[in-house]
């Protein structure tokens, strides 16, 4: 059967739209009219315009939006679940392993099947299993960190950094403290402490508010939000981490010495941070050619980051892809 994608395109830095079966679907980007819009995890530059209905995520995706104001009524679909849309047109969800609640979207029409991984993590983390790769014939895959620069060292050892520079700065009489992002990267940091450590956590409130949702979805985390009296009280004491989105004046009379957890550490410095650790959410290079080498796809569509040189690198490999923004009426067996 022939299928055309008579609009599968980049609209500005974020997101694609799938026309198929007199359907529009769009994906992490802004709704157009008469669409579907499908999110895939709960970080704004994915859900930063949202309709009030006709939306699409994970019941997780959808815990975290409302826990920092966004409202709708939204469709639910759990991990494994269907959605049919139509006649021959079926959508389903998996874990795309980078947050809590990110997926990716399986499309099935009549034997063609299409894979948008969202945001993307193959590797297990503290917090979560890394994303199952999906045979499909069209995969469309982010490519954040999709150039050989970025192999990023085995997690384990940047747990094992993380700690050893948490004891050290504690032991100079010191308070570690970590600026990242609420979603995701904040609960991995509070899960390595609680693991590893026996020191307690203190967390901004942007981080309680999401970690809460965390632990209503059954991740196990130990903190204190930075607004009750016991949290204030241990910063002033010492002998205590501090996690937070932002990097902030603290009440403590000690020196607070910050870092940085992120997998562009692997490339540009942080003069304003003591430190940075290349801890991803996102697959690195090898992990993304990993992930495609193990789906087989007949059809790669890079988006997000090094598009471009990601699928370049890809056809080197003798692998049939190209950026999104090329794939415009593009005719599909």
């Amino acid at each position: 059967m022939k299928y055309r994608l008579s609009d599968l395109r980049i609209l500005g830095s974020s997101g694609f739209i799938l026309e198929i079966k007199d359907s529009r679907l769009v994906f992490d980007t802004k709704p157009l009219s008469g669409s579907i819009q499908f999110i895939s995890h709960a970080h704004l530059d994915h859900a930063y315009r949202l309709s009030l209905k006709n939306v699409v995520m994970s019941e997780e995706t959808a815990s975290i939006l409302r826990a920092i104001g966004r409202k709708g009524d939204w469709t639910i679909l759990k991990y494994g679940g269907k959605l049919r849309i139509g006649e021959g047109l079926e959508i389903s969800m998996r874990s795309s392993g980078h947050v809590l609640g990110s997926a990716q979207y399986v499309i099935d029409s009549d034997g063609l099947r299409i894979v948008y991984t969202g945001d993307l993590n193959i590797y297990d983390t503290i917090i979560h299993e890394g994303a199952r790769p999906i045979e499909s014939d069209i995969l469309i895959i982010e490519s954040t960190y999709g150039i050989p620069y970025y192999r990023f060292p085995n997690r384990e050892k940047i747990y094992a950094d993380i700690v050893k520079w948490i004891l050290k700065t504690i032991s100079s009489d010191e308070i570690p403290a970590f600026k990242v992002y609420s979603i995701g990267k904040s609960q991995e940091i509070i899960r390595i402490v609680n693991t590893y450590l026996d020191v307690p956590v203190i967390v901004s409130n942007p981080v309680a508010r999401i970690s809460e949702k965390y632990i209503e979805h059954k991740v196990s985390l130990d903190y204190i939000p930075i607004n009750k009296v016991e949290g204030i009280e241990r910063l002033k004491q010492g002998e205590c981490v501090y996690v937070s989105s932002f990097k902030e004046e603290l009440p403590t009379s000690r020196k607070v010495r910050w870092a940085v957890a992120t997998g562009w550490a692997l490339r540009y410095r942080y003069p304003n941070y003591d430190i940075s650790f290349p801890l991803s959410g996102h697959s690195d290079y090898d992990g993304l050619v990993r992930y495609i080498l193990e789906s087989q796809p007949k059809q790669v569509y890079t988006i997000y980051g090094y598009a471009k040189e990601f699928s370049k690198s890809l056809r080197s490999r003798g692998i049939n892809a190209k950026p999104i923004f090329e794939a415009d009426q593009t005719t599909l067996y």
